[in-house]
């Protein structure tokens, strides 16, 4: 349950004063504006800003002083998000004003142009991977989890919503996994997308030929669907996709605009690790993710959370498969009985 706060309760001074500080400098505010839906690390901070690296950890360090940054550890690399405000903080209510002040705060062109650069190498090392292994990539994914160990669980969400077999299905990154086969069987429109050509091949390699007839193949990623088409998918599928994925947050965005009124986004991905052998051998851009990231996310898409799964396999990884929806809109009658 969360804590409330009595509006009357005394506040530590050192607390506010230590915010305030923190706040009063304009790169740590668009710092704050930059991490509102993303994670980077300091090199790419750094870059983003055109900051030496000393300055710019002398203001993370202040940031993070104040409650105001998170870190995560990502094999030899901190990465910097925005924190989530604790529901006891007695600094909750200015913080999210902060927030929601900061994000009406039109970033620089030059700032944002670097934004979409490391957005853009991200990207560009996700796909010369892909292109390069495509081949013995399925053998060392299923050295972290093969899709038999959760088929079932995949299996268990999607009949616990309504979804009928003529529902339209989008399976963003089929890869070689059997799921394309299982979503096959079960819906009679799936289109598959993918930005590698050499994964897109596997795919069709995968699929049973008898469902072939079912299934759309197309080389192209998300963002580029989701300019060309409006609210057509009752399901988005992502099987072990996310963390190839150069702005994990903007995928919900994409996905977003994707659903129909009611339609369901699936993500089935890895939970947060410290293999870090897998960006080398798998082509990882993060390893695995905290439930509340996803969340977060998905509220900042304005899509709702809904049922989830979470499986720990032999080999220590843990695999959580979440389900998000998109809301129906509020028609007047339901505005009446409101």
């Amino acid at each position: 349950m969360n804590a409330t706060i009595d509006p009357h309760t005394p506040v530590d001074s050192t607390l506010l004063l230590t915010f305030c500080k923190a706040t009063a400098e304009t790169l740590r505010l668009d710092i704050l504006r930059v991490l509102s839906a993303e994670s980077f690390g300091v090199l790419e901070l750094c870059h983003i800003f055109a900051t030496p690296q000393p300055g710019m950890s002398h203001h993370l360090k202040v940031l993070a002083s104040a409650g105001l940054v998170a870190t995560r550890r990502e094999g030899n690399t901190i990465f910097y998000r925005r924190a989530i405000i604790p529901s006891g903080s007695p600094l909750r209510a200015l913080t999210e004003a902060l927030y929601a002040t900061i994000d009406r705060v039109a970033l620089s062109a030059e700032v944002f142009d670097r934004a979409v650069e490391i957005h853009a190498e991200r990207a560009e090392r996700s796909r010369q991977f892909f292109s390069r292994n495509a081949e013995g990539l399925r053998q060392h994914q299923n050295q972290i989890a093969e899709f038999e160990y959760y088929a079932s669980s995949i299996n268990d969400l999607l009949n616990s919503e309504p979804l009928s077999i003529s529902s339209r299905v989008l399976e963003v990154g089929p890869g070689d996994s059997e799921l394309i086969n299982a979503l096959a069987t079960r819906f009679e429109h799936i289109t598959a997308i993918d930005n590698s050509e050499a994964m897109l091949d596997r795919a069709q390699t995968v699929l049973d030929p008898e469902l072939h007839h079912k299934v759309e193949f197309i080389h192209a990623d998300i963002d580029q669907v989701a300019q060309l088409q409006h609210r057509c998918y009752e399901l988005v599928v992502l099987n072990m996709v996310l963390h190839h994925m150069a702005s994990p947050a903007a995928l919900f965005t994409s996905a977003g605009k994707l659903l129909t009124p009611g339609g369901f986004l699936l993500i089935v991905d890895l939970c947060p690790h410290d293999q870090d052998w897998a960006r080398d051998t798998c082509g990882d851009l993060w390893l695995g993710f905290e439930p509340s990231d996803l969340d977060s996310w998905a509220q900042d898409a304005r899509l709702v959370r809904g049922q989830g799964i979470y499986l720990g396999l032999k080999n220590g990884f843990q695999i959580q498969a979440r389900l998000f929806y998109q809301p129906q809109p509020i028609t007047s009658i339901d505005s009446e009985a409101i």
